[in-house]
């Protein structure tokens, strides 16, 4: 077992390496330069690397464009290389009333000052994707064991469905109407990924099945991409009505942060049994839940007492911080690249927190990160104990 993990900038890129089977967690970035190189050139290192793996699934712990950009140009550009024998999302899908935190998701991309610059809305581009070249999806929640090694911390589909009605309900008292039309268009979108997992029926959801079957007979037929193009044409429609207007400016108006509420569902993940090289990936989980997971708050999924390797969450920014000093974990990988905001505030919030850096508290701790320049620690050098910094470099194994 080896981890590579690429340098993406402020992004998330990392591939488990194994004998049998290797799982890309993560494939993304916000930046279009990094270290001097496009994004592009970086994107095509990167997919040219994986294509020396025979056997590979891909998981996506959420849906900011830094944790699955690549992706997307990997399936618009580079179909011929892309051969994921599955891919993992996260369980906002499997169930009707999920629509709702849907719903939500495709808000987040467009109010302003709640997104990463990008003219695309990463939840409907990632299903759009899907649609022109489909393929075998399973989701995870908490609980939920996969790849016969990895079991799923978070997310908690109860907790996310309160806090979905928490914020839902309060938007939908002077929107309904509106917020009734985004969520018809969710469920055709949760309908989309149902059909592609092994269980094509989605739990009480009879359309789903058949929406599967008519898609299948669409894909054989070579009908996929018009069936697309009535998607993003809906899409568009919906995004021009006057009353989607005033809600993005309510929200706007009311600071309502969705993009947050996107990290509230991101996978979490570690080995489902103790062992010598145990792994904790904690993808961009606010602290608060990551507290919980640690408590093992119902009592279903502790976490293991030492790790070989844990990725912090959320680039390693002050305001995810946790301290894993507990665990006494031998490798810290933080994936941090310079990030560019229009504010020095807003640029600062975005780099690697202090209580990090130099890693004082842990032992015998090596950490990897992308880049020192968009470290609070770093002071005309760098302060980390042991370190391995990736820049200029593609990328390092672990």
């Amino acid at each position: 077992m080896k981890i590579r993990m690429y340098n993406v900038g402020f992004g998330d890129c990392f591939c488990l390496r194994d004998r049998n089977k290797s799982l890309m967690v993560d494939f993304g970035t916000s930046n279009s330069r990094i270290d001097g190189r496009t994004r592009r050139e970086v994107f095509d290192v990167i997919i040219s690397d994986l294509t020396t793996i025979a056997r590979k699934n891909l998981l996506l712990t959420h849906f900011h464009l830094d944790h699955l950009s690549g992706l997307l140009y990997m399936m618009k550009h580079r179909s011929s290389s892309y051969d994921f024998g599955k891919i993992y999302l996260p369980d906002v899908f499997s169930e009707p009333g999920m629509s709702h935190t849907l719903a939500l998701l495709l808000l987040a991309d467009l109010v302003k000052n709640s997104y990463l610059p990008s003219r695309q809305v990463s939840l409907f581009a990632l299903v759009e994707a899907l649609c022109k070249k489909p393929q075998k999806v399973e989701l995870l929640y908490r609980g939920k064991e996969f790849e016969g090694k990895y079991e799923a911390l978070w997310p908690d589909r109860d907790i996310i469905r309160e806090e979905t009605e928490k914020i839902f309900s309060e938007i939908e008292k002077s929107h309904g109407k509106i917020m009734g039309n985004i969520v018809g268009f969710a469920e055709k979108l949760r309908q989309i990924v149902c059909s592609m997992t092994e269980n094509t029926r989605a739990k009480g959801d009879a359309p789903a099945e058949a929406q599967g079957h008519e898609e299948g007979e669409n894909q054989a037929n070579g009908k996929v991409k018009p069936a697309v193009n009535v998607l993003d044409r809906e899409f568009r429609e919906l995004r021009a009505v006057p009353e989607f207007c005033r809600l993005v400016q309510y929200l706007e108006a009311e600071n309502t942060n969705l993009r947050q509420f996107k990290n509230k569902i991101s996978v979490v993940f570690q080995n489902a049994r103790d062992g010598e090289l145990n792994l904790l990936f904690t993808g961009d989980v606010p602290t608060g839940y990551l507290q919980m997971i640690a408590e093992n708050y119902d009592g279903k999924v502790p976490l293991h007492e030492h790790y070989w390797c844990v990725k912090v969450p959320h680039h390693g920014t002050e305001a995810h911080y946790f301290d894993f000093s507990s665990y006494s974990p031998e490798n810290m990988l933080i994936s941090n690249g310079v990030y560019y905001a229009n504010g020095k505030k807003q640029c600062k919030a975005y780099r690697i927190s202090p209580r990090y850096a130099g890693l004082f508290y842990i032992n015998d701790a090596h950490m990897y990160c992308s880049n020192c320049d968009c470290c609070d620690g770093y002071r005309n050098g760098c302060t980390c104990k042991e370190s391995d910094v990736i820049a200029p470099m593609y990328y390092k194994d672990i």
